[in-house]
């Protein structure tokens, strides 16, 4: 524990996961925070979909309070018993697959969001309703003011407030964000399956799964679908899937992609469309979903890179999506934002036990914001050429989840 004479106080914009994991890593430390929000309350808007956590649960768990509790009740198949699994197809052959399944040893764990969240926010309190007008910061301090009227000061600001970050504009200022729109576009639906039409997506990829289709399947360039599992309802027998249709499209850097005016039906016409090809079993989803399961508009996929030099080091750090938003397509985001998490409370916390100041506060600070810009750019990289560049990955190479792809058998599961 740090003594309370020497800890600095750490304003938190943004109560996601990667606000949330730092705001756990503080409490254990001792280090008092405060954490805003700009949401009206957690379940304001969607939680978003299943995510990928691997390579960082060891340091996870010993970074967070004793009283929290087990990880493993974020698990998005809970209360089934099948391994995190993520399975790689070609469009027209469901016979051959391969991919990653956890070995038993709990390393890969796919998390529902909205449990990772509920998960992180045991014992914080987040204040709610607060969206930034302005910041400003001096030598020995950071203000921030809300457009409700209220501030708060600290002595250091963490930017965790997502991919249109504010804090990430206040310290490029007065040079542009350098947030680009890729040229990729997106269909997106959510359906609820049960009984044998879940039993068959289980079978076909325990969490997800990828089709990947060439162009003269399709017609409409490289298409590949993503199909994961959202949550299990509590009969255990009946599931919240999503899936994306995801292609390369420059017109998709223009605001006006005809995906952001479509209607719903048009969207749903266009994935049936753009599937027709595809195995029955693939196309299955798509087929099953109402015209009220499209989502309208779908997601714009945007990124940033960031180097040391475009960001002072001191009072005011980035993580997560704030510092390096990137493509779903590896794997690498929420596990990004937890690892730079996890690295700042320990520079937070040197700060706070050699109650450094001027110069060597701005090494540490320093020493976090290029490891983590590095490890950023990096993964940004890999998520952007999964889909830009890669095709059907082959077995035996590094894939996802920080493993290799290997072959995948076939399985029947009944529920």
């Amino acid at each position: 524990m740090v003594s309370k004479d020497h800890s600095p106080h750490v304003l938190i914009l943004g109560g996601g996961i990667g606000g949330l994991t730092l705001a756990q890593a503080l409490r254990k430390k001792g280090i008092p925070f405060s954490i805003f929000e700009r949401d009206s309350e957690q379940n304001s808007r969607s939680q978003g979909w299943s995510i990928g956590l691997h390579t960082i649960l060891d340091d996870l768990k010993a970074s967070i309070p004793d009283d929290m509790p087990s990880l493993e009740t974020v698990f998005h198949l809970h209360p089934l018993q099948f391994p995190s699994q993520l399975a790689v197809y070609q469009a027209q052959d469901p016979s051959q697959r391969h991919g990653v399944t956890d070995d038993g040893s709990g390393k890969l764990l796919r998390a529902n969001r909205r449990r990772l969240r509920e998960f992180l926010s045991t014992g914080i309190q987040v204040e709610f309703g607060k969206q930034t007008a302005g910041i400003k910061e001096n030598d020995h301090s950071v203000t921030v003011n809300f457009t409700d009227g209220t501030s708060a000061n600290g002595d250091f600001l963490v930017g965790a407030d997502g991919v249109h970050s504010i804090v990430r504009r206040h310290l490029l200022y007065p040079n542009e964000d350098k947030l680009k729109r890729l040229p990729i576009a997106t269909i997106i639906g959510e359906v609820t399956l049960e009984n044998e039409d879940m039993e068959r997506q289980l079978e076909l990829g325990h969490s997800c799964y990828i089709v990947r289709a060439d162009n003269d399947i399709t017609g409409s360039g490289d298409l590949v679908m993503f199909m994961g599992v959202n949550d299990v309802l509590p009969d255990a027998k009946s599931g919240l899937y999503y899936w994306f249709l995801i292609w390369p499209d420059e017109a998709a850097t223009q605001r006006l992609h005809w995906t952001a005016t479509a209607s719903q039906q048009e969207l749903l016409s266009a994935a049936r469309a753009m599937t027709k090809n595809f195995a029955p079993d693939f196309k299955a989803i798509v087929e099953k979903t109402s015209v009220e399961g499209m989502r309208a508009p779908p997601l714009v996929m945007h990124d940033v890179e960031l180097s040391p030099e475009d960001i002072s080091s001191g009072r005011v750090a980035l993580l997560g999506d704030a510092a390096h938003c990137m493509t779903p397509f590896s794997g690498q985001g929420g596990v990004t934002a937890i690892r730079d998490a996890l690295d700042l409370a320990r520079a937070l916390s040197r700060v706070a036990e050699d109650g450094l100041r001027g110069a060597h506060l701005e090494a540490v600070m320093a020493e976090y914001r290029d490891t983590m810009l590095e490890r950023g750019v990096r993964a940004v990289q890999l998520s952007r050429d999964a889909i830009t560049k890669s095709k059907l990955v082959r077995e035996g190479v590094p894939f996802a989840y920080g493993q290799f792809s290997a072959p995948i058998p076939l399985e029947k599961i009944r529920l």
